[in-house]
């Protein structure tokens, strides 16, 4: 079910204003028509709301072919040399462009909008459609349907166009223009409202009678709840969906880091343990292990110093040889007692030419070197 509802003037409406209201099927067959104040519109039921005439201007325009945002950006620079005020406070939407490239665009105050939108968001009513008066009205090429109600009226003139007037019971120059200048102009009119139909079929020269509204309410052709009026932005509910589907990823990413931190801990403890166990074989008789690279480390150095390694001249002699020999030379290095052991690779220093240039070329920067078996013993001369 959803409910019809018929505006008041924007400017007048209140939460104690009394509206015109009706009861849609999903057929949007009318199945009950009341008038009642705002407040007392059956709950929880779905709106939509009907714009009186006043509030509403109907303007022929020839829209660029642009889509969403931009379209939305366009469309107050085409009905501003139109209208009276500043462009700046208005909403304009337009219906869909028609054969010929025109299309209608429909003006109304944004605050005022706004102030309806926010008034039966009070009255916790969701708004889903707002349409101008003439498009919530039926259309019949043939006949067409005007609404009247306290000196303001409307009129369909087609798919996608109409237009409001005001009347005091006299024929609006408004429905006379239009009937003129129709391409198409009906046979009849029928007038939901209060006209004298005589008067109106001999100024209007076609026939005019009077009738009850239509039983079926006529589709939303040209919805002014668009771009920031739209039902995802203006109603928070529609942001519940998307908020709960962010919710339960961030629970699962949060989840998902917090297991991963536990493993990474997990991991942090086992290797933690096998470092110790391996700084207690490394240190026999260790009383008890707290930083375990620290201590291996302290007792690698006290090895060497007992093995008299010296870092600083084994760094030295390396650092000579690799001005003596090429380093992809060199397969492995064995430094004791202040003499450094090379082995070289198979291919490399192994005639007795190359083996002489290579001792010669130690022997020029203070050291001495000779071969053993086929690797190359070096250590500083004497006085070097």
């Amino acid at each position: 079910m959803r409910l019809r509802v018929w505006l008041p003037p924007l400017a007048e409406l209140g939460s104690d204003s009394r509206v015109s209201f009706e009861v849609m099927d999903k057929a949007r067959q009318v199945q009950h028509r009341d008038f009642v104040a705002l407040g007392g519109l059956p709950k929880g039921v779905d709106c939509e709301l009907v714009l009186h005439p006043v509030d509403v201007v109907l303007l022929e325009i020839r829209p660029p072919r642009l889509r969403g945002s931009k379209l939305a950006a366009a469309l107050p620079s085409l009905v501003e040399e139109r209208l009276v005020g500043n462009i700046e406070d208005v909403h304009v939407v337009a219906t869909p462009a028609l054969a010929d490239g025109t299309a209608i665009a429909a003006v109304v105050d944004r605050a005022s909008l706004s102030r309806a939108l926010e008034l039966f968001v009070r009255q916790k009513q969701r708004v889903l459609s707002v349409v101008p008066n003439a498009f919530a009205l039926p259309f019949n090429a043939q006949r067409w349907h005007v609404r009247i109600r306290d000196g303001a009226g409307s009129v369909r003139s087609g798919p996608y166009s109409g237009t409001s007037f005001s009347t005091a019971g006299e024929v609006p120059v408004e429905l006379q223009l239009l009937l003129k200048h129709a391409e198409a102009a009906p046979t009849a009119l029928a007038v939901d409202g209060d006209c004298d139909t005589g008067m109106w079929s001999r100024e209007l020269g076609v026939s005019v009678a009077q009738l009850a509204p239509d039983a079926r309410a006529a589709p939303v052709v040209l919805d002014l709840m668009q771009y920031q009026f739209s039902p995802g932005v203006t109603d928070l509910r529609g942001w519940r969906v998307p908020a709960a589907l962010g919710g339960i990823l961030l629970f699962v990413m949060l989840l998902g880091l917090n297991l991963h931190a536990l493993k990474l801990s997990g991991d942090e403890a086992a290797l933690r343990e096998r470092m110790t166990e391996i700084a207690r074989e490394v240190i026999p008789g260790v009383s008890a292990v707290l930083d375990p690279v620290a201590q291996v480390r302290q007792r690698v150095d006290q090895l060497r110093s007992g093995a008299g390694v010296n870092n600083a001249e084994f760094l030295s002699l390396s650092f000579a040889m690799g001005q003596v020999v090429e380093i992809d030379s060199v397969q492995s290095m064995d430094y004791r007692n202040q003499t450094l052991s090379i082995e070289f690779v198979p291919e490399a220093n192994n005639t007795p030419t190359m083996r002489e240039a290579v001792a010669s070329r130690a022997a020029e920067i203070g050291l001495e070197l000779r071969f053993v078996d086929g690797r190359a013993i070096v250590r500083r001369k004497a006085g070097s």
